[in-house]
């Protein structure tokens, strides 16, 4: 008898042992993917940009579709930039799986506050309904959870119609994941010259951004891949470029900080 219990203990501990192996299994093929807002400040000096997320999906295969838990609300682009992001969503993938789409359905209260302080609508003339679809960047090799940026460029999405006073929204939108994707940041000199800092990828994307005077003249240009790349800066009232600095070598996944630069006299 004792024989006999001490086999029916044996095999309850081997199927509780099996059991425990099975759920610790299914958490870790398991990866959280998060979905974040970024924007490449307005150039133009407005005081808000507003722009009505109704909706956002993506795909692993351009096929099948997974919806965001995000609410429909108004976000303000200008709040984000410069390295800073705002967390939309996150959601569980199987271990591995790379977003390949994202569609992000846009509402009709979209909104640019000017430097007068007008409220202004913008127009979208498509992307509403159907949404747009963005393909998301990336070289890397994917094993556990990972980030998603999503880069509204709200000074290159906005366009003035002529002398009417109405204004388009024609989103100018990247988007990649930054495992394996590097930055280049640093200080321009003197502190108080606001340039637009801007450097072109080998696919012929121009990724820019804008010094920003309250924070030291600080710049960030982010999600860059490996390679070699030559940083320009651009003059707001003359519209002058000069180099900054030329050949700087990018390795995925290390960021490149270049302290203060002077700009020429």
């Amino acid at each position: 008898m004792k024989q006999k219990l001490f086999f029916l203990c044996l095999l309850l501990i081997s199927l509780y042992s099996c059991s425990s192996n099975d759920n610790n299994s299914d958490k870790e093929s398991n990866a959280t993917v998060g979905f974040y807002l970024t924007d490449a400040p307005s150039l133009e000096g407005y005081k808000s940009v507003n722009i009505n997320i109704q909706s956002i999906e993506c795909s692993v295969d351009g096929k099948i579709w997974t919806t965001l838990n995000v609410k429909p609300c108004t976000v303000d682009l200008l709040h984000f930039s410069n390295g800073k992001d705002s967390l939309l969503s996150n959601v569980e993938f199987n271990a591995g799986a790379k977003v390949q789409q994202i569609r992000l359905v846009l509402g009709d209260n979209n909104t640019v506050v000017l430097n007068n302080g007008d409220v202004v609508s913008l127009k979208t003339p498509s992307g509403q309904t159907s949404g747009l679809k963005l393909d998301v960047q990336s070289v890397a090799q994917l094993t556990s959870g990972y980030k998603i940026i999503i880069d509204f460029d709200a000074s290159r999405s906005i366009v003035k119609q002529g002398n009417s006073g109405s204004y388009l929204l024609k989103p100018v939108i990247r988007s990649y994941i930054t495992a394996n994707s590097s930055a280049i940041d640093g200080n321009l000199l003197p502190s108080k010259t606001a340039m637009r800092i801007f450097t072109v990828t080998s696919t012929n994307d121009t990724i820019s951004t804008l010094s920003d005077t309250i924070q030291n003249n600080y710049f960030k240009l982010h999600g860059l891949f490996s390679g070699t790349y030559d940083l320009k800066a651009e003059d707001l009232s003359t519209k002058d470029i000069i180099v900054l600095k030329s050949g700087i070598q990018i390795v995925g996944g290390t960021d490149v900080h270049l302290g203060s630069l002077s700009l020429p006299k």
